[in-house]
């Protein structure tokens, strides 16, 4: 899967938050904020292809977290990223 193209990370009020971008009306009832790990992930990611695997090898390489730990937590990004529609498979 891959991100989405049309999605940027843009800082509203101190926050990191996902944008459509060339959107001219903006649904402003779901933002996506992004915690610091989140924004370092898609900024790693963005236009690559990628699965759990890969998101976890970043995550280990990174941060000290063990694998399962990391595969954990990249599967739980990537249902976030697949339930907001910001992916494509």
């Amino acid at each position: 899967m891959k991100l989405k193209t049309n999605y940027k990370i843009r800082k509203i009020a101190g926050e990191s938050v996902i944008v459509r971008m060339g959107t001219q009306n903006v649904n402003m009832t779901s933002i996506i904020s992004l915690n610091s790990t989140s924004e370092w992930l898609w900024e790693q990611l963005t236009g690559e292809e990628f699965d759990a695997e890969k998101v976890a090898d970043l995550l280990t390489a990174e941060y000290e977290v063990s694998r399962e730990v990391a595969l954990l937590d990249a599967q739980k990004w990537i249902d976030m990223l697949l339930k907001a529609d910001l992916v494509v498979e």
